[in-house]
């Protein structure tokens, strides 16, 4: 599904719309990426051929970016780069607490005594 899809018809330009499509497909490979690179696959993609820095740096100021884009800036080597969020699991737990007892799976023991007590149960 592309980002197109969801946006509103005047909200975002086509080029925008492909932008986040691709890098919210990049996030899940890596954490940055260069400008000038970025640039060259957007053009590759049909309604983005006139896209270039600027349009980045308005897009990113206007905030269209937000989910996706952590910032732009230049690194030691004085290369400009997109530094992307992480993406985030929703599925992340934090196991420090974890108490197999309460909240941890039965098991298969346990499940298979507890179905059988209940099946005895309603027998009676």
């Amino acid at each position: 599904m592309r980002a197109r899809e969801f946006v509103t018809e005047g909200d975002v330009s086509p080029s925008v719309a492909n932008l986040i499509n691709l890098l919210d497909n990049l996030r899940s490979r890596t954490d940055q990426v260069r400008v000038d690179s970025l640039v060259n696959l957007i053009r590759k993609e049909p309604g983005s051929e006139m896209f270039n820095i600027d349009l980045l740096k308005d897009a990113f100021k206007e905030g269209h970016l937000d989910n996706v884009v952590e910032n732009i800036k230049k690194d030691e080597s004085d290369v400009l780069y997109v530094y992307l969020k992480p993406l985030v699991s929703d599925r992340e737990v934090d196991i420090t607490n974890f108490d197999s007892d309460t909240s941890g799976p039965k098991t298969p023991e346990r499940t298979v005594s507890s179905m059988a007590k209940r099946a005895a149960a309603k027998r009676l």
